[in-house]
């Protein structure tokens, strides 16, 4: 069997954790745990794929930053694995990008998507390399099951079960406290903006919805900054009837934060994470 090619999506800019996430360092090429969390996705992202079989989509200024990580870890990355965004776009545009390239270079393939700022335990990859078999049939995206309702991550409504996982019934944004009580009370999960396409089903369902986008593409762009800034989400999964989700029991968390750093590291005796200074205090 064919091996899961991967992208990794690393062009964000991670607002919420200024000051220490910035323009030219942002919060995925951070070192807050020893590696970066850029590191460690794309150390995960080997045991799927091959390291010809990675494809890394970056902000063209934060190359080399992608460049001197990997070879942190004695990796050395040839120039054609990574695509550089001379403009951010949103997700739909950078998948569209790295899906092409991959069709291209293996032909047709299944892919799996990763944010490049998240934390995922042990044996996520074996749930995602498990949701192969619905990936010529369907978009697949992957839930977490909430443990607390969240106001900072959109939600998935599963609908009908499949062989693995569910069909989704609808994505809901971003809600208020009292919403997203509801959506946990009801059986939602959390949208972990991870994904899993074979290149067939991902290019029939974007033709389908998005078909100005992917003749742009298949005719190859001339200006990336004329790209329309679309998320995957809004762009094409709201929209198809062809997506389903399997909820992963890995542990999981974006990082987003200060308080998700913070609940995520050790505390000291006083409660702190991290290095304190306490000064008369």
């Amino acid at each position: 069997m064919e091996s899961i090619k991967s992208v990794i999506l690393a062009g964000g800019v991670g607002t919420r954790l200024w000051p220490l996430s910035r323009t030219y360092n942002p919060k995925q090429f951070l070192k807050l745990n020893g590696t970066s969390l850029f590191q460690d996705t794309y150390t995960r992202a080997l045991r799927l794929s091959g390291q010809d079989e990675v494809l890394v989509v970056t902000n063209a200024i934060h190359q080399y930053l992608v460049k001197n990580q990997l070879e942190e870890l004695g990796i050395s990355i040839p120039d054609d694995r990574i695509l550089k965004e001379p403009v951010g776009k949103n997700t739909l545009p950078a998948i569209t990008w790295a899906m092409q390239s991959i069709e291209k270079e293996f032909g047709e393939s299944v892919v799996a998507v990763f944010p490049s700022d998240h934390h995922l335990g042990d044996g996520a990859m074996k749930e995602i390399a498990g949701a192969r078999e619905i990936s010529e049939e369907y978009l697949v995206t992957f839930g977490i099951p909430p443990t607390h309702p969240h106001t900072g991550y959109g939600y998935i409504d599963p609908g009908e079960p499949l062989h693995v996982g569910m069909k989704v019934r609808k994505f809901r944004e971003k809600p208020d406290w009292a919403t997203a009580k509801v959506y946990v009370d009801a059986g939602y999960l959390w949208n972990s903006g991870m994904f899993l396409f074979s290149t067939s089903r991902y290019f029939d369902e974007l033709a389908a919805y998005q078909p100005e986008l992917i003749s742009r593409f298949r005719e190859g762009i001339v200006e990336y900054s004329g790209l329309p800034s679309l998320s995957i989400d809004y762009g094409l999964l709201e929209k198809s009837k062809k997506v389903a989700v399997v909820p992963l029991k890995a542990a999981w968390t974006d990082l987003g934060t200060f308080r998700a750093w913070y609940d995520h590291k050790p505390h000291d005796a006083s409660g702190n994470s991290g290095h304190a200074e306490l000064l008369d205090s």
